[in-house]
């Protein structure tokens, strides 16, 4: 009976020593955690016109802008991606006279301004990429394709340019699910291009809230 219960006592230490050695899956960190990966956001973003954008041509915040960016996220708390835009302003303004060489003209007039920008950017998270909350700032840069037309009814003064453009914002990522692949953005960004024409003489500055929907992958 003692040589019984010493081997069943030996049994139950080896069992707890090969139990304490066994690696728990469990609390392994999140391959998000581990390794760096990859992220891809589509934005839909509201605009409002800034500084001499907004007093000397268009005023009218803008819900036609739109995004794509990926994303590629490091080890580190540090991300750089790149991120292609559409971006779209308008104003009609009442019927009036306008001066064309020797001609004057009564029309309508609306008054457009398209971007295409294409930008590289950097962000810096606060918290770990495994927290459902992630706060970050970002900075940017890039070239934006410019479409300057003002309409006159059927006549129209355009120009094309393509110009430098910048960005500095602030966001967040929600992740839907700890350790899933889906989530929301929100970002608050101000948003810069320069470019001189006509009623245009200091460049084009909005500020700029979006919402995207991201999907990342490892």
């Amino acid at each position: 009976m003692k040589k019984i219960s010493i081997i069943a006592f030996c049994l139950a230490l080896s069992y707890v020593s090969v139990a304490q050695e066994a690696p728990k899956l469990y609390t392994l960190p999140s391959p998000f955690e581990r390794y760096s990966h990859y992220l891809a956001t589509v934005r839909i973003t509201g605009a409002v016109p800034l500084g001499s954008f907004s007093s000397s041509y268009i005023d009218k915040t803008s819900f036609e802008n739109y995004s794509i960016s990926m994303e590629w996220v490091t080890r580190s708390a540090v991300s750089v991606g790149g991120e292609v835009g559409y971006s779209y302003f308008q104003k009609r303004l009442p019927r009036n006279t306008y001066q064309n060489g020797d001609q004057t003209i009564s029309a309508v007039q609306t008054r457009t301004l398209t971007q295409y920008p294409v930008q590289v950017f950097a962000n810096y998270h606060f918290l770990g990429k495994n927290s459902t909350i992630q706060p970050y700032v970002q900075l940017s840069g890039g070239v934006s394709i410019l479409d300057y037309t003002v309409y006159y009814g059927i006549l129209s003064d355009q120009k094309q340019k393509v110009s430098p453009t910048y960005g500095v914002g602030v966001g967040s990522k929600f992740l839907f699910r700890r350790d899933g692949s889906f989530g929301a953005d929100v970002r608050v960004k101000y948003a810069g291009t320069s470019f001189k024409y006509d009623y245009l003489q200091n460049g084009a500055a909005s500020l700029n809230t979006s919402v995207g929907i991201f999907y990342r992958w490892w």
